[in-house]
């Protein structure tokens, strides 16, 4: 049986003698030749496909996913996501194999919403402001894919429209995923234009946060979240996760509440104990001279977004896990949802660098720390595949222990080798300035 995936988890479905079922072959010798699968595949069905991946294996079958460029130029066939075309197989045998991968991908769902919920909970009974805003932002970079992959892959759908739309949705997540932070792009120029960004001028345009010591954040880049008409919107998405686990497991809802409590109560103790304070300071003066206007603001912009990361990852710490049933068979965990982020900055990073000409970025990525195994890359490019709830990619128990060992390895050298590049000192010349921009401001108010 063939799970054909024709663009972005769209799998293909063959009406057989008015009944739709996924494309299969009766072979009865042990196929482990790729080529000669994809041959007699394009044969009975007349077009191509590539990329075989074994899903199931027993004697008695072999359900592999693949993906295709072309489409049967006869026949009927019909092309939709797992939900849809669960909907419309009648081959009982083809519907069970694909309700075992939704329920795969359920599972993963349900580990992303209920973690979220949890950090969501802990964002709303800590004291400190500014570390709540933070959360908040974290909170908005993961659940804007939730939500939208929910929508697009059809495990649930937005209630009401003028609260929040599918293209807000969709936009919040370009703005945090898919658009790289440059000089000159559209909402950079607004970010630029509103804050007073200067790099040729010495003028406190900033606000730089630190947490003992340590630079964990620029402003800058959470500058959009301030704006108030925005407030329902990031609300909503916030709050999706929650509320999609309390909808599509009611029945598991009040064993869900008893097992959080003991978790938001100890996040919320670890982040009471921590200070965060901030300082103005001049982006004309953070940088050293070698960089462009474009390198400047994709530092400003992705640093804190990696360093808040790597900061939560540390105080909710590791070992986070629970198993929900009897038959602890469902199990939720905090590593692994961890792990499934980090995967995803770490794409980023490799996608910025890809589509756009940011020469450090080049030089840092290509000198990663040797160390690093070569399978690491491709293994961290199928866990943050996860995010997509078109499919569900095995990872494998070394696999894990891979992604483990370097991962964070992977973004404390990023890190590092961003703040080379920073100049952050607060000598008797940053309070001269500081007063002078002080005294300046109230003379003009």
């Amino acid at each position: 049986m063939f799970l054909v995936d024709t663009k972005d988890c769209n799998y293909l479905i063959i009406n057989n003698k008015n009944k739709l079922e996924l494309p299969s072959l009766n072979i009865k010798d042990d196929i482990e030749d790729d080529y000669f699968l994809c041959k007699k595949y394009e044969k009975k069905y007349n077009h191509s496909i590539r990329d075989i991946l074994v899903i199931e294996k027993n004697e008695k079958y072999i359900f592999v996913k693949c993906k295709t460029d072309t489409k049967p130029n006869k026949g009927d066939y019909k092309v939709g996501v797992i939900n849809e075309i669960m909907a419309l197989i009648t081959n009982d045998f083809h519907n069970q194999l694909l309700l075992n991968l939704s329920i795969k991908i359920g599972l993963e769902i349900l580990n992303d919403s209920f973690w979220l919920g949890i950090i969501l909970t802990t964002e709303d009974k800590i004291k400190d402001l500014t570390m709540k805003a933070l959360l908040t932002d974290f909170l908005l970079f993961f659940s804007s894919s939730f939500c939208e992959e929910i929508i697009i892959y059809k495990f649930g759908e937005t209630k009401d429209p003028n609260y929040v739309s599918d293209t807000q949705v969709k936009e919040l997540r370009k703005r945090y995923l898919k658009k790289c932070p440059l000089y000159k792009s559209k909402t950079m120029k607004s970010i630029i234009k509103e804050m007073g960004i200067d790099f040729d001028n010495y003028v406190f345009d900033n606000v730089l946060i630190f947490s003992d010591d340590e630079l964990l954040d620029i402003n800058s880049r959470t500058w959009l979240n301030r704006n108030k008409e925005n407030s329902d919107l990031y609300n909503g998405i916030i709050l999706s996760p929650r509320r999609w686990i309390k909808n599509m497991y009611p029945q598991l809802n009040d064993i869900f509440e008893e097992v959080r409590k003991p978790y938001i109560e100890e996040f919320v103790n670890k982040f009471n104990k921590r200070q965060l304070n901030f300082k103005s300071y001049s982006s004309f003066k953070l940088f050293d001279n070698n960089l462009s206007s474009n390198e400047k603001i994709y530092i400003m912009q992705r640093i804190g977004l990696i360093k808040t990361t790597m900061y939560f990852s540390k105080i909710f710490g590791r070992g986070n896990y629970i198993t929900i049933n009897e038959e602890k068979n469902i199990k939720v965990s905090f590593d692994r949802f961890l792990m499934k982020v980090k995967a995803e900055l770490i794409e980023l990073l490799w996608n910025d660098k890809c589509q756009n000409s940011i020469p450090f970025l080049d030089d840092v990525l290509e000198k990663y720390p040797k160390e690093i195994c070569n399978e690491f890359f491709s293994i961290n490019r199928k866990c943050r595949d996860n995010i997509h709830y078109g499919f569900y990619y095995e990872l494998t128990d070394e696999e894990l222990n891979i992604l483990v060992k370097y991962q964070d390895l992977y973004l404390n050298y990023i890190i590092c080798e961003f703040e080379k590049h920073l100049i952050i000192k607060f000598g008797v010349g940053y309070k001269i300035g500081l007063a002078l921009a002080r005294l300046q401001y109230w003379a003009s108010n």
